[in-house]
C-alpha cells in the first residue's frame, strides 16, 4: 500500500484521497491490489507447474505496480527455469527444451540467459537437421 502521495509526497492515511493535495488515489491503489493478485496468481500458477501461465501472470504483476517481492519473484523463477532448460539440453532433450522456452516467451526478454539459450536450442535443433 502506498504510503505518501505520488502528487505532493503527504503522509497518507487509509484513505483514498489525500488529505493534502485532494487527489484521487483509488485507481492507484487498485492497481496495487491487482498487481498482488497477479503475483498471487504467478505463485500458484509456478506451483501447479503451469510454466505459461506464470510468465503471463508475473508480467501482469509487474505492469501494474514494480514491487520488490514481484522483481525477486521473476528472478527466481528465471533462474529455476534455466536450469530446467539447461536440464532438458545435457540430456539432451531439444524439443523438450524448445517447448519449455517456448512457454516462458513472455518472460524470455526480461532474461538475456534465456534468450541465450532459445537462440543455443535453436542452433542445435537446425544442426540436428542437415
Amino acid at each position: 500500500m502506498i504510503e505518501r502521495c505520488p502528487c505532493c509526497n503527504a503522509q497518507l492515511k487509509q484513505a483514498t484521497t489525500c488529505s493534502r493535495c485532494r487527489a484521487d488515489l483509488n485507481e492507484i491503489l487498485l492497481a496495487e491490489q491487482a498487481a498482488q493478485y497477479c503475483l498471487f496468481d504467478a505463485i500458484k500458477a509456478m506451483l501447479n507447474n503451469d510454466v505459461e501461465k506464470t510468465s503471463i501472470a508475473i508480467n501482469q504483476s509487474l505492469r501494474f505496480n514494480k514491487t520488490e517481492i514481484a522483481l525477486v519473484f521473476r528472478e527466481f523463477f528465471i533462474q529455476q527455469q534455466s536450469e530446467i532448460v539447461l536440464g532438458l539440453l545435457e540430456q539432451p532433450q531439444l524439443l523438450g527444451a524448445k517447448k519449455r522456452l517456448y512457454d516462458l516467451r513472455f518472460i524470455i526478454p526480461y532474461s538475456k540467459q534465456l534468450q541465450q539459450f532459445n537462440a543455443f536450442t535453436d542452433y542445435l535443433l537446425l544442426g540436428n537437421n542437415e
